[in-house]
């Protein structure tokens, strides 16, 4: 796409990159769809086409365009050299050790105020004095035959001019938060005025249908709203029905709130449900049910009648539980396209999905009883989806790049784990739904488990099991991330001493002739690091021509732990890079394995959600925290190698201060 520039016969090519569609064809399409339907001015179409400069917002803008995102060339104004490692050692700082950013944040204002000239230029040359005012003008582009191009690409609908159709007095449905007004206003009189241990609302006048969308939703923010600021301490000592978890949220216990509604519910029912509430629906949904959901139930019941055949009997739409990071999920009939994609916590029970069911999920469980369409586990990196598969067709639908399946009745002790979880998952869903589907299968276990398949996610292993990471990270690859993460965790230790004025290990010292017990070695390491923070210190002090008092010299390093880490990192990690390299290849893809197991299992103590029901991934953590244990056994630690070279060095600086 060429822009014309008012006669100058300048002309800039937008080229196509690698694969899949032009962003500028996307911009076509939505503009011109909106301005047919008479829906031009309800909606901002925000564009996000690689611009670069005021040429590429002009005619981003000419095409439909009225907001415009740029993402690498900000960040390139902001530094970033493209390294591609982002999340383990950004060099320009921009995303880790966000204290040695040397990018300049005026650098990006003044890129963004030279493009809004450059655009301002055009647009005057154009003779027009605004953005909005060319919006959809496609006469101003034109196409052109260029010396690059391969075949004969027909592109003359991407500037077909679409007159814009006027509502003069446009009525649009707005949001409508009127159901939830009501279920907040009776939980709030019952659980909070009167004392009530449990609210249920139900009735005719919850009746629903494809109007009220995201029914529950504001409810569930307005309820954690209320528990984390609305409540003063007199309210909250004297309840009995308000927890606090280890990070300091507080919830409700479980079923405290139980909504009964009916109909068929329009999109995001029970969107961002939360602990202690059950969202129980008897009759159909729309798309998202339950999308980011965190906590509590969500029961979807069929209303009777109609037929049972498969793809017959469909009770809620797509995406169900797109993004969903806890709680519990029973449908007593089938679901759409995309079940679970992107689930990252909650269990769901469901009786037949679309196509890619468990698509990108990352945690949690899912297990169907019903059909399934293609793309079965597409991106799975985490979690597990047990399916019911009688007629063995689950081998040509799933993506064998993501997961591996197997069967519960193989024989291994893997297989008699899962099986606990299923029959676990069948109970609740008879329990909530009381599902005849579930409950034939159970009475028929002994004959139905060799049904049932479950999916191993291939990437859980292939990032933080021993035998692949040996496979694919070099040793020097290993010692790196080691070595960064060992030199983290010492000065973490340190600098949670000076912030809460503690002592090391509670004070406690070794006792007489005591040269190598892990109490020694410790401390030998910890006293490196304030050593380490002092001679940084002591350096930069010199040098900033200021008296080397001791005073000083203790206040400029605690500093450096405080506020400075990067800088004390790099120094520690020559030695620990050291310490690590006396191990062999083996013991180091193992030392990696037990570090990456570790970084999830802080990850997810770190989540703030309450209710995450991930059962099998909780039992492979423990099967490989004890492969882990096993293969270290015997294994000298690495506070040991780094206590002898951290020793050696520390009686060196002392003979040289006193030669000195």
């Amino acid at each position: 796409v060429a822009g014309n520039t008012g006669g100058t016969g300048a002309a800039a090519v937008t080229s196509l990159k690698n694969t899949g569609r032009s962003p500028e064809i996307g911009i076509a399409e939505v503009h011109q769809a909106l301005a047919a339907n008479g829906l031009r001015d309800k909606v901002v179409l925000r564009c996000s086409a690689a611009h670069q400069n005021g040429v590429d917002v002009v005619k981003s803008a000419i095409l439909g365009g009225d907001s415009f995102e740029f993402g690498t060339t900000a960040l390139m104004m902001l530094r970033c050299v493209m390294a591609k490692n982002c999340n383990i050692r950004c060099p320009a700082g921009l995303t880790t050790a966000h204290e040695e950013f040397k990018g300049d944040p005026r650098v990006l204002a003044q890129f963004f105020m030279n493009l809004a000239h450059e655009v301002r230029e055009i647009l005057a040359n154009l003779g027009y004095g605004s953005l909005r005012e060319i919006r959809g003008k496609t006469e101003l582009l034109h196409l052109i035959n260029h010396s690059s191009m391969v075949g004969q690409i027909h592109l003359h609908k991407l500037l077909a001019e679409i007159q814009e159709i006027k509502i003069e007095k446009p009525i649009y449905l707005e949001k409508d938060f009127a159901i939830d007004d009501k279920i907040f206003a009776q939980v709030k009189t019952a659980l909070f005025e009167q004392g009530q241990k449990q609210v249920v609302v139900e009735g005719d006048e919850f009746k629903l249908n494809n109007r009220n969308k995201t029914v529950g939703g504001q409810t569930a923010i307005d309820i954690e709203r209320l528990l984390q600021y609305g409540l003063d301490a007199d309210q909250l000592a004297a309840s009995k029905i308000i927890y606090t978890n280890q990070h300091g949220r507080r919830y409700l216990a479980d079923d405290t709130i139980i909504v009964r509604t009916h109909g068929s519910a329009g999109q995001s029912y029970a969107a961002f449900n939360n602990d202690g509430m059950r969202m129980e629906h008897t009759g159909t949904c729309n798309d998202g049910v339950g999308k980011t959901a965190c906590g509590g139930t969500i029961v979807i019941k069929s209303p009777g009648g109609g037929s049972q055949k498969p793809g017959e009997n469909v009770l809620i739409g797509n995406f169900a539980l797109f993004g969903a990071s806890g709680g519990r999920t029973f449908i007593n009939g089938e679901a759409g396209d995309r079940f679970a994609v992107r689930n990252s916590g909650a269990m769901a029970v469901v009786e037949g999905v679309g196509d890619f069911g468990c698509e990108y999920m990352i945690n949690g469980a899912v297990l169907n009883l019903g059909g399934f369409g293609k793309g079965f586990c597409t991106g799975m990196s985490g979690g597990n989806a047990y399916q019911y598969d009688p007629e063995n067709r689950l081998g040509d639908l799933y993506d064998k790049t993501s997961v591996s399946i197997h069967s519960l009745a193989d024989g291994s002790e893997a297989a008699a784990s899962h099986e606990q979880f299923v029959l676990y998952m069948l109970e609740q869903h008879i329990e909530h739904t009381g599902s005849e589907k579930a409950k034939t299968i159970l009475s028929n276990w002994p004959e139905e488990r060799r049904h049932f398949k479950f999916a191993l996610p291939l990437w859980l292993n292939r990032t933080q099991t021993a035998e692949f990471l040996s496979q694919s990270m070099d040793r020097k690859a290993m010692i790196e991330e080691l070595s960064v993460a060992y030199a983290q965790k010492q000065i973490e230790l340190i600098k949670q001493a000076y912030k809460n004025n503690t002592t090391l290990f509670n004070g406690a010292i070794p006792g007489y002739g005591d040269i190598d017990s892990e109490l020694t070695l410790k401390l030998i390491n910890s006293y490196a690091v304030i050593d380490k923070a002092q001679q940084i210190a002591k350096d930069q002090l010199d040098k900033a021509g200021q008296p080397l008092t001791e005073a000083l010299i203790d206040k400029h390093a605690r500093k450096l732990v405080m506020d400075r880490p990067r800088k004390l990192q790099d120094a520690l990690i020559k030695n620990i890079r050291e310490a690590y390299s006396q191990y062999d290849d083996g013991q180091l893809a193992t030392l990696m394995a037990e570090k990456r197991l570790n970084d999830y299992k802080t990850t997810l103590m770190l989540r703030d959600v309450q209710s995450i029901y991930s059962i099998g991934s909780t039992a492979w953590i423990i099967e490989q925290d004890k492969l882990n244990r096993q293969a270290l056994a015997g294994l000298p630690s690495i506070d040991k190698n780094l206590a002898s070279l951290e020793s050696m060095a520390i009686v060196k600086d002392m003979l040289e201060n006193e030669a000195a």
